[in-house]
């Protein structure tokens, strides 16, 4: 997701939670009921939400897994007394799903490492390659002489 995406739908859903949260403290403190659509057991319609603020449910997917719009969206959530985005995973599946994160993360950073490696080890073939042909055009410039560049045959 390119990043004007990001923004446009953080405006957007910081503007409709704005909103609801003027709702939510609008009501007697005694008698307070989220404003945030809910579920029949206690946690964030996701699904609803997208469609209320003007997200959109073909862009609900990005309220799952852009971190920055999860956790704008569970802060009012968890002050609304809702369950948070994400609160289905028990804490077994959390520990395995960032687990899994931290070995694809590692597994990511081991492949760049080697990239990077390559790529030095091209650049520096490269260098001395340039050197020694910048020297042959030195010398061919000083003595009009061609240099042999073949190797030789024993």
């Amino acid at each position: 997701m390119t990043a004007s995406i990001l923004n446009e739908l953080a405006d957007t859903l910081g503007a409709y939670l704005n909103e609801r949260i003027r709702a939510w403290l609008c009501q007697p403190e005694s008698a307070r009921l989220p404003t945030l659509p809910a579920t029949s057991d206690g946690k964030v319609n996701v699904l609803a939400l997208a469609e209320a603020s003007g997200i959109g449910a073909a862009r609900v997917q990005h309220l799952f897994k852009r971190p920055e719009l999860r956790s704008t969206v569970n802060a009012v959530a968890i002050e609304q007394g809702l369950k948070p985005i994400g609160a289905r995973l028990t804490v077994e599946d959390m520990e395995k799903e960032v687990a899994a994160r931290m070995r694809r993360t590692e597994a990511r950073s081991n492949d760049l490492e080697k990239l990077a490696a390559e790529q030095a080890s091209v650049i520096e073939r490269q260098r001395r390659e340039i050197g020694a042909l910048r020297e042959q055009l030195r010398m061919f410039a000083e003595t009009g002489q061609v240099v042999r560049t073949a190797e030789l045959k024993s």
